[in-house]
C-alpha cells in the first residue's frame, strides 16, 4: 500500500506501508452497555454477536446481575434469531442448583437453530452476521441510593457448559477464549475456580475419548451493564417546578400537589421531577419525609441535608370517629389515605397546620403539613372523620425532615377487599390497594381485555392494607382488569391506560 501526502507549500511526499490483516474466525459475543437508565422503568439490555466465521448451532449463555438495582422481567429473542428462522429460544432464572458463591441474580439464556430434522429448516446459522441474539428486560431500581451508579450486567461460569457454543451439526463445542470487562480491559484467567466471572477453566479442556473432541477456545466475551442516570444531570435538588432554583416556594406548592393529585402535578418534566423531589438526599423520592425537609430548608430552619432521627416512632390509629398520634418526635408532615369519604376536619393536636385533602373513586388522601416555622404536631387528636371511612395507610416525617417508622398495628382491617385502583384512568403508572385480615398468600394479576395475564405479583403477606403501584409502559391504551385471589377471597375491579 502506497501512501501520498502534500502539505501546504505543494510538496508531496510518499511512502509504502506494509498492513497485516489477520483473519478472526472465532466468535465474538458482548453485553450491551446502557447509559442514562432511568429509575423506576424498564431497560433493554441486549447481548450481541459481534461477529463469527463459524455455523452456530446453539447457544447457552449465564448472564449475572445485581437484583438490588435491577429486577428481570423477561428475555426476549433477538432480530438475528427471527430473521434466520431459528426454532427455539428460552430463559429461567437462577443457576439449575445450589451455588454458595454465585451473585444475587443469575440469568440462563438458551437458544438453538433446529429441533428436529423436519421439513421445515432455519435459513443461516449466524457465521457472518452481527446483531442481537436475546434482549433482558431489566426494571431499574427506584431507590436514589443508586443513582449516577454503575450496574454490571455480566458473563457467569458455574462449570464448563456457561457461555458455550455449539457448532450447526453439534459435533464441537466452544467455550471462552478471551473474557474483557466493560471498558474492554483484558480479565481472563484459565486458572481462577469456578464459580467465575473470568471464563472456563483449563480443565474444560479435555474430552472424552476417541471420537469425543474437547471442547475448543473461541469465543471472546465482553461484559456490560447500566449506567444509571445521575439526578443532578436532569434536574437540581429540591428544585421539584424545575425553573433553576431550588428549595423555593413553588417548589413546595408543586410538591403538596403531588400528594393529593398524584404524579398529574408534574407538568414539566416527570422523571426530572421525581428525581428533584429527594430533598433529604435518603434515597427515597416522593416522600412525606422530603416535604418536611423542604419547608425546613425554606423556612431557613435547616441547611439541604438530612438529619437522621432512628429513635424517632409514630402510632397513628382511629379511635371512633378520631385520628390519634402517639409520638416521641414532633412531626412536620403526616399523610393519611381512608377507604371511603372521611370528610377531615383539624383537631387539638393540629391545630395550625395546613390541611389538604381530596376524594376521588372511593379513596379520600389527606396531607397535614405547615410553612410556619417551630409549629409541628405532638401526640393527641389530629383529624375528625366519618365513622364510615377507614384508615387504610399512614405515613409521617419529623420536624426536621427525617422519615420515621410508623406503627400501624392497629390498621388490620376486618374484611378482604380490594380497592379501586388511583389515578384512573392513568398513564402510565398506578396504585392498586387491598386488604388481607388474616395473613397468607395471595396474587394480584392483571388481564387486557382478551383475557391474557399482562402483570401479576404473586406473594406471602401479613395482616393489614397492602399498595402494589404498576407501571404500565410496556402496554397499550385500553380497558384492564385487575384480579385479587387471596385464599377463598376473589374480586376484579376495572381500569382504563390512557397515553
Amino acid at each position: 500500500m502506497i501512501i501520498q501526502a502534500t502539505d501546504a507549500c505543494g510538496q508531496l511526499a510518499a511512502d509504502t506501508v506494509c498492513v497485516d490483516i489477520h483473519l478472526d474466525e472465532c466468535i465474538h459475543v458482548q453485553i450491551e452497555k446502557v447509559h442514562n437508565a432511568y429509575q423506576g422503568h424498564h431497560q433493554l439490555v441486549d447481548i450481541r454477536l459481534n461477529g463469527s466465521g463459524k455455523q452456530l448451532g446453539g447457544f447457552d449463555f449465564l448472564v449475572a446481575y445485581d437484583n438490588s438495582a435491577l429486577s428481570p422481567g423477561s428475555v426476549l429473542g433477538g432480530d438475528l434469531l427471527s430473521d434466520c428462522g431459528w426454532e427455539y429460544f428460552t430463559y429461567r432464572f437462577g443457576y439449575d442448583g445450589n451455588c454458595t458463591s454465585c451473585p444475587s441474580g443469575l440469568i440462563r439464556i438458551v437458544g438453538m437453530a433446529e429441533t428436529n430434522n423436519g421439513a421445515y429448516h432455519p435459513s443461516c446459522y449466524l457465521n457472518g452476521r452481527v446483531g442481537v441474539l436475546a434482549s433482558i428486560d431489566f426494571l431499574v431500581t427506584n431507590n436514589r441510593t443508586f443513582e449516577c451508579q454503575y450496574v454490571p450486567v455480566r458473563f457467569f461460569w458455574v462449570d464448563c457448559g456457561d457461555n458455550s457454543i455449539s457448532s450447526k451439526g453439534g459435533d464441537t463445542l466452544w467455550v471462552s477464549r478471551d473474557v474483557y470487562d466493560f471498558q474492554k480491559n483484558l480479565i481472563t484467567d484459565y486458572n481462577s475456580p469456578f464459580p467465575t466471572y473470568l471464563g472456563a477453566q483449563d480443565s474444560c479442556l479435555v474430552g472424552g475419548g476417541s471420537g469425543k473432541p474437547a471442547p475448543i477456545r473461541c469465543i471472546d466475551f465482553i461484559d456490560g451493564g447500566v449506567d444509571i442516570v445521575c439526578a443532578d444531570s436532569i434536574d437540581l435538588r429540591g428544585d421539584i417546578n424545575l425553573n433553576g432554583v431550588a428549595n423555593e416556594i413553588g417548589d413546595a406548592v408543586v410538591f403538596t400537589n403531588y400528594f393529593i393529585y398524584g404524579l398529574s402535578a408534574f407538568v414539566v418534566n416527570i422523571e426530572g421531577q421525581i428525581a428533584a423531589t429527594d430533598v433529604n438526599a435518603d434515597g427515597m423520592s416522593l416522600s412525606v419525609a422530603d416535604l418536611v425537609y423542604l419547608i425546613r430548608v425554606i423556612i431557613g430552619d435547616a441547611q439541604p441535608a438530612a438529619k437522621p432521627n432512628p429513635g424517632a416512632y409514630a402510632r397513628i390509629y382511629t379511635d371512633d370517629d378520631l385520628v390519634k398520634v402517639e409520638t416521641n418526635s414532633p412531626l412536620g408532615a403526616v399523610l393519611l389515605i381512608f377507604d371511603g369519604d372521611a370528610c377531615p376536619v383539624l383537631t387539638e393536636a393540629a391545630q395550625g397546620m395546613e390541611i389538604k385533602s381530596n376524594y376521588e373513586n372511593g379513596i379520600t388522601r389527606v396531607l397535614l403539613y405547615s410553612m410556619t416555622k417551630g409549629l409541628a404536631i405532638n401526640s393527641g387528636d389530629i383529624l375528625k372523620i366519618s365513622r364510615s371511612a377507614k384508615l387504610v395507610s399512614a405515613d409521617a416525617a419529623d420536624y426536621l425532615g427525617a422519615a420515621i417508622r410508623v406503627n400501624s398495628d392497629r390498621l388490620v382491617p376486618v374484611d378482604f377487599s380490594l380497592g379501586q385502583n388511583y389515578p384512573n384512568p392513568f398513564n402510565p403508572i398506578t396504585t392498586i390497594e387491598f386488604a388481607l385480615p388474616v395473613a397468607g398468600e395471595y396474587e394480584l394479576a392483571v388481564f387486557n381485555i382478551l383475557g391474557q395475564k399482562v402483570e401479576s405479583w404473586r406473594k406471602y403477606a401479613d395482616a393489614g392494607y397492602h399498595r402494589i403501584e404498576w407501571d404500565a409502559s410496556r402496554c397499550a391504551s385500553g380497558v384492564y382488569f385487575y384480579r385479587l385471589t387471596a385464599g377463598k377471597f376473589q374480586a376484579t375491579k376495572k381500569m382504563i391506560i390512557l397515553k
